[in-house]
């Protein structure tokens, strides 16, 4: 039974700073199904077509919103295709309108899916429906009329969650030879390295392995080896010098005091490294 919706709309999408007029486009079709919707900018500036990129904004931002607020997620390398477009009701509550492309197999696992649809109902849609801009068309309506309360089972049939597009990046615990190999999902403006690798407090998830401030760490990327100290924040250490800690987001980073560790060690969002533990 859906719940009544409080009328926040977050978007996020890879249009990125020449991508305004199609921001605007889907507000507009937004607003003028629902004039009372709170539409927020979430992320428009998402690496262009990234998966991971997009994955990681969702985990990291969208519990910190009420229940019941909606997402849409138009970083959509496939549009037009025969990829499908999901409603997804997270069992925390909130709600996601994006396409099947590995984001949400991705962003969510299993048991934080509760409801997922497959959209499919054109009264719903704004049409003309454009080959080249479903998130105008298709998700913008579909997001404003489920903030107006309509069910979530009004858009089309269910979808087994289970057989959502996967998108499967690396992360691999070797607690014999005690390495673990993972992938960066996200580089900020200041060049800090986001990995894959989950933080509980102060100990790397799943392993004995504690973040023992001032203590070394070891990094390995293709053929070159790295070391730096385990720090709290980030001017813990001397300028330039590699540091790892736990981010905000909950995962282990990669940083330099006041300078830029993925432009020093050549990394981008994908790329896959390992640590000696």
């Amino acid at each position: 039974m859906d719940t009544t919706h409080n009328g926040i709309i977050g978007l996020i999408t890879d249009f990125g700073p020449k991508g305004s007029h199609y921001i605007a486009a889907m507000k507009a079709v937004m607003i003028g199904i629902n004039p009372k919707a709170r539409i927020i900018d979430i992320h428009h500036q998402i690496s262009s077509y990234s998966i991971i990129e997009t994955s990681f904004i969702i985990k990291t931002v969208y519990r910190l919103f009420p229940q019941n607020s909606i997402f849409v997620v138009v970083v959509d390398p496939g549009v037009g295709s025969s990829r499908k477009i999901l409603a997804i009701k997270t069992s925390s509550n909130h709600y996601f309108i994006g396409p099947d492309n590995g984001i949400f197999w991705l962003a969510f696992n299993e048991n934080e899916i509760k409801d997922c649809i497959h959209i499919q109902n054109e009264n719903f849609y704004h049409m003309p429906v454009s080959n080249t801009f479903h998130g105008r068309d298709i998700m913008a309506p579909v997001s404003a009329y489920l903030s107006k309360n309509i069910p979530l089972n009004k858009f089309g049939p269910n979808f087994n969650p289970k057989n959502l597009f996967p998108f499967p990046i690396t992360y691999k615990i070797s607690l014999q030879d005690k390495t673990i190999d993972c992938t960066i999902q996200y580089i900020d403006n200041f060049g800090n390295l986001v990995t894959n690798i989950p933080i509980m407090k102060d100990q790397i998830k799943d392993t004995n392995f504690k973040l023992h401030e001032g203590s070394p760490l070891t990094v390995q990327i293709n053929e070159n080896e790295y070391q730096g100290i385990i720090q709290s924040h980030y001017r813990a250490t001397d300028t330039n010098e590699l540091i790892f800690l736990k981010g905000s987001s909950d995962y282990l980073e990669i940083s330099m005091n006041q300078s830029n560790a993925a432009v020093k060690l050549n990394l981008n969002i994908g790329d896959t490294i390992r640590f000696k533990l």
